[in-house]
């Protein structure tokens, strides 16, 4: 590979990782108000499955059960989600979200659209376009 290369993907590296950041902590601080961002992942999961075992819901966001069950805990505290054991199988756990946590789930959902739209609001459609291609390409 030619220097000049190297040095435009050492530049797209450091740029990529702090959008990245960026984008993460003003998110972040824009559900200050709400619950945190690892409490809302988990929410997010269960909204759109509604019941799941603690083990699958962990797979799906790529952390341990003990961490789910640490933050389901939480949840649960809070209103948010209610827990259950499989009757044919007592180990297996299963998480599902309440209607108190669906509705934090779209108002927090909605805040994180407005953001993103004024984020990214200086950008054409195209641009836009663009953008989603060369990360369908990464992913």
């Amino acid at each position: 590979m030619n220097s000049a290369k190297e040095d435009l993907l050492q530049e797209l590296s450091t740029q990529m990782f702090a959008a990245f950041r960026t984008l993460r902590s003003e998110i972040a601080k824009t559900f200050d108000s709400f619950i945190p961002m690892n409490e809302f992942v988990v929410l997010r999961v269960l909204n759109r499955n509604k019941k799941e075992m603690v083990s699958r819901v962990a797979n799906e966001l790529h952390v341990s059960n003990s961490h789910i069950t640490a933050v389901s805990e939480k949840l649960i505290q809070k209103g948010l989600l209610t827990r259950s054991r499989c009757e044919s199988d007592r180990r297996v756990v299963f998480l599902e979200i309440t209607e108190q946590g669906n509705k934090l789930v779209q108002e927090m959902e909605a805040r994180k659209q407005e953001y993103i739209k004024e984020k990214f609001s200086f950008l054409t459609e195209d641009e836009i376009k663009l953008m989603i291609h060369v990360y369908r390409q990464l992913i």
